[in-house]
């Protein structure tokens, strides 16, 4: 079982997550997440997952503002690859995922940032590569050209197989560093890759050996036709944020049958799901912490995230009016809805399910969307989180978790210290010190 942990700032997939009492509040602490890369470690986790963003958060209508007076997640976004740096250097065995956008960055630089990475970790690297084509991304790069989603991931094709040709642009043994005959590189063993194509071109080659283990490990978001297309052909992993089992299993067999049809070992692609662990010493008191994250949500960051979701400006009513109205007030029709299965907001269908019988309000469905989006939210004793997980793991719907906080970081250390050894107990996860050296090891891709 793989686990990570989500570092997500100043809120999380839990809206008030800064607001918590036990919450550090100055993401800008170099000493906060230093802290936090030694509490994963220690703790038993194999990665921390840095995620990116091109702009600050901001929902419908480029409204931003809302998101940050309440501190939403993403109001606070460090450069991945200098927050990376900062928490590789006081571990030895952790790894990493930095996201990097393809559409706003060239290939020769990310090659070049993520090959230093991997040199630096001694090959604890693993790229999370996202397209960025959303419009609020594209509000600080006004001079690149508009993409939409085929086409972004049309760049990015291009951009992984430049990268690849320049991650071995040099040959394992062409650093020779020789002092008595001052031959410190063997040009013979070192290329250039004269890429010519569509978007890019560029000779190389790149102006370091690869790192230890040639290249990072991939990793991708995507759930769409074409997102899941590219997983098949290039990733190693598959970041998934599915509301439930049957939604993991899917999309992690779907993934694995493409890739089988590209002639790629399906054996040798994982999934990692987000969740989100409520602990309490006992039910009851896990149930009690439950209600009372929800108590720290702001309604109007809650209500602002929500219209994105739905594609309706709902600011501007009462909180207790009934969802369906305020669908309907757009014309968006939640019985056709309904009729199609949940095919428009198929979240908002599972919601429902939960209780049929109940007249759910605005507030009632921002507040229970802004807790954890579709991140399934797991209340209950350490064994009881345990057994989630297991049950998740043991049937196949995914290989590992990425730990989504809900105050930080003390959510990573309660964690580590109440379910990780349960877990350790039942054979799930590696015993402590027996840790490889890198990441590609600890997945099991050696060679």
């Amino acid at each position: 079982m793989f686990l990570a942990g989500y570092i997500l700032v100043p809120g999380s997939h839990f809206a008030g997550m800064w607001r918590h009492p036990y919450s550090e509040t100055d993401f800008c602490d170099p000493d906060l997440f230093k802290d936090t890369a030694v509490t994963l470690e220690r703790g038993g986790f194999d990665l921390a997952f840095i995620p990116e963003s091109l702009s600050v958060t901001t929902g419908l209508n480029d409204n931003y503002e809302t998101f940050l007076k309440h501190g939403a997640v993403g109001a606070i976004r460090h450069d991945p690859n200098l927050l990376v740096s900062l928490m590789a250097s006081v571990t030895k065995s952790l790894g990493f995922t930095v996201t990097l956008s393809t559409t706003y960055m060239e290939p020769y630089h990310l090659a070049r940032t993520l090959s230093t990475l991997d040199h630096f970790s001694r090959g604890r690297i693993s790229w999370n590569v996202v397209t960025s084509a959303g419009p609020s991304n594209g509000h600080n790069f006004g001079h690149f050209p508009k993409l939409i989603s085929p086409e972004a991931y049309d760049r990015a094709e291009e951009i992984l197989e430049i990268c690849r040709k320049l991650w071995k642009s040099w040959e394992p043994d062409a650093l020779v560093s020789d002092k008595a005959s001052g031959l410190y590189a063997d040009t013979g063993k070192i290329h250039p890759i004269d890429h010519e194509g569509e978007r890019f071109k560029l000779r190389g080659p790149l102006s370091l050996p690869a790192g230890p283990d040639g290249e990072p490990i991939l990793m991708s978001v995507g759930v769409s036709p074409r997102g899941r297309d590219f997983s098949a052909k290039w990733v190693d992993v598959v970041f998934a944020i599915q509301a439930d089992a049957e939604g993991m299993s899917e999309l992690r067999a779907d993934v694995r049958r493409r890739a089988a049809e590209m002639g790629r070992d399906p054996e040798k692609i994982f999934l990692l799901t987000a969740v989100q662990p409520v602990i309490g010493e006992t039910e009851a008191i896990a149930k009690a912490r439950a209600e009372y994250l929800d108590e720290l949500i702001h309604p109007d960051v809650a209500i602002a995230f929500l219209s994105g979701m739905i594609g309706v400006d709902a600011t501007g009513f009462d909180p207790d009016t009934p969802i369906d109205k305020v669908l309907e007030s757009s014309g968006k029709s939640p019985n056709k809805a309904a009729v199609d299965g949940g095919a428009a907001f198929p979240w908002l269908e599972r919601i429902r399910e939960e209780d049929r019988g109940r007249l759910w309000t605005l507030r009632d469905i921002a507040i229970r969307m802004a807790r954890s989006t579709s991140t399934p939210r797991l209340v209950g004793t350490p064994e009881q989180v345990a057994d989630q997980l297991e049950s998740y793991f043991t049937s196949g719907a995914c290989d590992g978790f990425v730990i989504t906080p809900t105050h930080f970081p003390g959510s990573f250390d309660e964690f580590s210290r109440s379910v990780v050894p349960i877990l350790r107990q039942r054979g799930h996860v590696r015993p402590a010190g027996h840790d490889p050296l890198t990441l590609r090891q600890r997945l099991g891709l050696q060679g």
